[in-house]
């Protein structure tokens, strides 16, 4: 028999579901989360209270009382089958760098795995119609940032996003998929495969704040757009022509404040136009990852493969608090111990120790003048 606290939890869970299935406009969603607390609230709410929300429409208050929209079976079985999880803006697992963006997804469907080194990422965006040369530079870009330990976020089209997705698999690291679309609309169905192996072999996930069901048209593809810029420290543009989707990622991303750059084109090539056109405003000219790192100011120091370790490193959620405190304001860029015991609030030596036992971890490193850095 289930329990009541499992019942309790699978109710709100589903609340939730329905919450995406509306999908409302996210600042109206937000702002519906900040006036009522949770979904449970809102479809509790009555009208009258669902009036005093700015932006409430009468069509959106009957779109929230409308009992179609909540989870059907086809939803709760691939969510089931495929082991697709909804994270909410609520949870304690949900991407840091997204938090920071206006207008934040308040749901994610997830398939394969989000973790806390993904705020580490850097976005690969470009032409669906590349080129052998976009191809080949954004394959090589893709593997040496993974190597690097960055995560690389792109959303799954064909083209640059396949490349950069593929070949950062290929090269043992994470990457991160963000659909304009359902997770269970096999768009593009090329990709099937490919999206499959990042979410169950352990590269990554495959993620959209749209709800199972959802078809791929036009008018999702810009809001998907701000979750692929969202989540990465950067953008990179790699083969965009003069009015291309990725420059509109380049734009959301620099109101973001986020870095912007760009990998120059051949110059007879209209697909070049977009990317070349960026670095003439202003986008830093790309031509390898260091340039990259450079840019986002990081210093690379890779982590150790499996193999060459005797034991595996500890998992950031199995740290103790204090611990896990530290190492998540710690980043790639070099920050002094006196910095890291007034970010957490904690007496020197008692920063030192800790700091020596996550040394001794492998998840830092010691750098000259009492510095560390996380090693991802």
């Amino acid at each position: 028999m289930q329990n009541m606290g499992d019942f309790s939890s699978s109710l709100h869970m589903e609340s939730w579901l329905r919450f995406a299935n509306l999908q409302l406009p996210a600042r109206l969603g937000n702002a519906l989360l900040a006036q009522f607390g949770d979904p449970d609230a809102l479809f509790s709410a009555s009208p009258a209270d669902l009036e005093s929300v700015p932006g409430m429409t009468a069509n959106q208050i009957a779109r929230i009382a409308d009992p179609s929209f909540l989870p059907t079976q086809a939803q709760l079985r691939f969510m089931e089958l495929r082991q697709v999880r909804l994270i909410t803006c609520q949870d304690p697992g949900y991407p840091r760098n997204l938090r920071d963006i206006a207008d934040p997804p308040a749901a994610l469907f997830v398939r394969g795995s989000l973790e806390e080194r993904d705020r580490f990422s850097v976005a690969l965006v470009g032409t669906r119609q590349a080129s052998p040369y976009g191809r080949s530079v954004t394959e090589k870009l893709a593997r040496d940032l993974a190597d690097a330990g960055l995560t690389v976020v792109s959303g799954g089209a064909l083209g640059i996003d396949s490349a950069a997705h593929r070949a950062t698999v290929n090269a043992g690291g994470r990457t991160l998929v963000v659909l304009g679309c359902g997770l269970d609309v096999p768009y593009p169905r090329e990709n099937q495969t490919l999206f499959q192996q990042i979410a169950d072999e352990g590269h990554g996930a495959v993620l959209s704040e749209f709800p199972l069901g959802a078809t791929p048209e036009p008018w999702r593809f810009p809001l998907r757009n701000r979750i692929i810029s969202g989540l990465a420290m950067g953008v990179v543009v790699i083969e965009a022509g003069a009015q291309s989707g990725a420059l509109l990622t380049a734009s959301i991303a620099a109101e973001q404040g986020r870095e912007v750059m760009a990998i120059p084109g051949n110059v007879d090539r209209p697909y070049s136009r977009g990317s070349n056109g960026l670095i003439k405003d202003g986008a830093a000219l790309v031509e390898e990852a260091s340039d990259v790192l450079r840019v986002l100011n990081v210093l690379s120091l890779e982590a150790p493969r499996p193999s060459q370790t005797s034991a595996p490193p500890r998992l950031h959620h199995d740290l103790p608090e204090l611990q896990r405190r530290m190492l998540e304001n710690l980043s790639l860029v070099p920050k002094h111990l006196d910095a890291l015991a007034a970010d957490v609030q904690v007496p020197l030596v008692e920063v030192s120790v800790q700091m020596t036992m996550l040394e001794l971890s492998g998840l830092v490193r010691r750098l000259p003048g009492n510095c560390y850095i996380r090693v991802l």
